[in-house]
């Protein structure tokens, strides 16, 4: 009877399988900084803001891990590849980022695949790329359906596709889900006074104001210069 009950308890779906972790994972979201730049231990972000009023994209670092590696083939004691942690025929490429939309309240915004082109390298969790968030056409959707005071939280779902240098194999990264708060107008900014002048931040990458609550401000001018002596 044992065969039995261990067919039947198969057919009955009460075995628990459990999903292989993807070889390419996204560890961690980092804001970079005006020059693009960040660390892997850096304080990461769970969430961020958009003001379509100033700018149109999302820029976010991550952190994206390999667990892919090959195996060392030798030839009379001579290695075929040279051991080394990057390159060599375990890179993986990536090829395209995959972006998914949801939001409250509810807007139609058309997921999208961009053009992305990286290698991370194998075995190695200290791979830093930096990716937009927002596709032209999501921008496009929010833009129409905010106005004045008019906000949205937006769950972005992102994930990278490519293949592996070596034979060719795809893959999949596991996907990650970015919160934006994302409105659609401008901030009321007080008008410079005497000796300060308007600033505009630079913004990750230097990309400029709206992201993360990087407005226009005023900020102290260059001091007078002295007259006489």
């Amino acid at each position: 009877m044992k065969p039995f009950l261990i067919a039947a308890a198969l057919s009955l779906g009460l075995c628990s399988c459990s999903e292989s972790t993807p070889v390419v994972q996204i560890l961690q979201t980092i804001q970079p900084d005006e020059s693009c730049s960040f660390g892997v231990n850096d304080t990461g972000i769970a969430n961020g803001s958009l003001n379509l009023a100033y700018r149109n994209g999302y820029l976010l670092g991550l952190v994206v891990k390999s667990n892919y590696s090959s195996t060392p083939i030798d030839v009379n004691g001579v290695p075929l590849e040279p051991d080394s942690s990057s390159g060599g025929s375990a890179t993986a490429f990536v090829d395209t980022l995959k972006l998914s939309y949801a939001s409250t309240p509810s807007i139609r915004i058309p997921d999208g695949e961009v053009p992305y082109t990286a290698t991370i390298n194998p075995a190695s969790d200290t791979n830093r790329l930096v990716v937009n968030l927002m596709t032209a056409e999501a921008a496009t959707a929010l833009r129409t359906a905010l106005s004045g005071t008019a906000t949205a939280t937006v769950r972005v779902t992102a994930q990278f596709t490519g293949k592996f240098a070596s034979g060719g194999k795809k893959f999949e990264s596991n996907e990650i889900v970015f919160g934006i708060d994302v409105a659609n107008g401008s901030a009321t900014l007080r008008t410079c006074g005497a000796g300060e002048d308007p600033e505009v931040p630079e913004g990750p990458c230097g990309s400029g104001a709206g992201q993360d609550g990087q407005l226009p401000s005023c900020q102290p001018g260059p001091a007078a210069p002295v007259v006489g002596g």
